[in-house]
């Protein structure tokens, strides 16, 4: 059997009250399909005894009140007709004990909500005199705390509680009630308003109104005004969470950190797939919210649920199968496939159980070659160059992953005599003889083809013998290291 329990408990200078509540799933409380009750005992809040006699009024959001009296056991119970959820604000009454008044949620097809309610005798502190002129507005809470964008199946409504204090901060009575004004001070402007606008206050203080979602998902700020004996005073703003409708195609994006991963040959490396879900106005999806992933290589975390900003993320992780062959992306010629290409998929449910779908097209890469070195030698006469090419790129000839630095070094053996005058040598290469390599995944110049010059660097100096000169590629990054060196001469 499972079971949920909260425990709220008030006590103030005139009085205290306690409530329990409890979702029991007993025979006692069962569920009913399109019904919601609640159900609870009224007991004295001293002696813990059942309190018989005492009035309880319930009013379903947008109904009419209804009352039953507590019996021998105090016992109470009611039931509703409801769609899926609802609120219900019970009161409590018997003489001699300071009235109580509360809200509780309703759900249909549910077991009963449990309210036990514990009664505090007035006569406890100030033997049964009423309370004093209002002073202040304090927020008691909303039920539920967060709703959603009208129209997509979740609950559009939320209940917002507000209690006015006197001076010793107890609610004030019936003979001191005052008007509360309530306004949106903030929100996504999507047609969320509030009902009613104005409420006096009954007589626990209280003032009960209502925040219903527009189209739009945001926060609003809710501000209560009132005319207190110290003048008007405002509360600060109360925030309610409107979250967002369906995952909207239009809306829908995967993107991984990284399309080149260095995970090729690898087992157990992690990388990870982003998404971003909106609904059909631009809102993040609801938090919570199920994507689904699947992958054609490796292994790839199934199910990921969006967080408040309709994000979410998958690792990719590397083992078999590779993507190789069957497991490759298809070649068709439009854009990068086969050996070492392939896709990622991410899905979800939209409106009317549509499917919201997009792939992403990733790249392993694998070790570091550098081959075509040419020419494999060099002669550079006084004051002339050499070009040389080269390819730098994995076993698939598919370019390095980001971050991969490669840069070409010249150096010439100290001559004997440190005093004489020396040959030099210039290397001409990316910034400084080095480069690195963006997040790429096709190959080509710049990607996977390179060049470099060497030059005599002391054309002043005639070298008839030459200088004895070797020229090496040095290539380091996540795919690993390699370097390549020829030698020649340079005049």
């Amino acid at each position: 059997m499972s079971k949920t329990f909260c425990w709220i408990s008030l006590v103030a200078a005139m009085g205290a009250f306690a409530v329990s509540c409890n979702n029991n799933n007993s025979s006692s409380t069962g569920a009913q399909a399109g019904r919601g009750s609640v159900t609870g005992i009224v007991t004295d809040a001293t002696s813990s005894s059942p309190l018989a006699g005492v009035t309880v009024s319930a009013q379903p959001l947008g109904s009419g009140a209804t009352s039953v009296t507590t019996s021998a056991t105090g016992s109470y119970s009611f039931t509703f007709t409801i769609d899926s959820t609802s609120s219900v604000q019970l009161a409590f009454h018997l003489s001699g004990y300071r009235d109580t008044s509360i809200v509780a949620l309703l759900q249909s097809n549910q077991p009963a909500t449990v309210v036990n309610v514990a009664l505090a005798r007035r006569s406890q502190i100030t033997g049964g005199g009423g309370s004093g002129i209002a002073q202040t507005i304090a927020f008691l809470g909303a039920t539920p705390t967060a709703i959603a964008v009208k129209g997509v199946g979740g609950s559009e409504t939320t209940t917002l509680t507000w209690e006015v204090r006197d001076s010793l901060g107890l609610p004030v009575d019936i003979s001191h009630a005052i008007q509360l004004t309530f306004t949106i001070a903030n929100g996504p402007g999507g047609g969320e308003f509030l009902s009613p606008s104005v409420v006096t206050t009954n007589s626990n203080g209280q003032a009960i109104m209502t925040l219903s979602s527009g189209v739009r998902a945001g926060v609003v700020q809710v501000v209560a005004t009132g005319t207190v004996a110290s003048g008007t005073v405002s509360t600060s703003p109360v925030r309610v969470v409107i979250n967002g409708g369906f995952p909207d195609q239009t809306h829908f994006t995967v993107a991984a950190h990284f399309y080149n991963l260095p995970i090729l040959g690898t087992m157990g490396v992690h990388s990870p797939i982003t998404v971003l879900v909106g609904d059909r106005w631009s809102n993040p999806v609801a938090p919570g919210t199920a994507i689904y992933f699947s992958s054609t290589a490796g292994v790839i975390q199934p199910t990921v649920f969006t967080n408040a900003d309709g994000q979410g993320s998958a690792d990719l992780i590397s083992g078999n199968p590779s993507p190789l062959g069957s497991h490759a992306a298809p070649v068709n010629g439009l854009r990068p496939s086969g050996d070492g290409y392939h896709y990622i998929a991410a899905k979800t449910v939209g409106q009317g159980g549509s499917t919201v779908l997009d792939s992403i097209l990733v790249l392993w890469s694998g070790a570091s070659i550098i081959s075509g070195f040419a020419p494999t030698t060099f002669n550079i006469p006084n004051a002339g160059s050499q070009t040389f090419t080269f390819t730098v790129a994995d076993v698939l000839g598919h370019p390095l992953s980001a971050g991969t630095t490669i840069a070409v070094i010249a150096a010439i053996p100290p001559p004997p005599d440190p005093t004489a005058t020396q040959n030099q040598v210039i290397v001409t290469f990316g910034l400084n003889g080095s480069l690195v390599l963006n997040d790429v995944l096709v190959p080509g110049p710049g990607t996977t083809q390179f060049s470099c010059r060497l030059s005599d660097g002391n054309t002043v100096l005639v070298d008839s013998a030459g200088t004895r000169t070797t020229l090496t590629v040095f290539v380091n990054g996540a795919n690993g290291q390699a370097t390549f060196t020829i030698d020649g001469l340079v005049h």
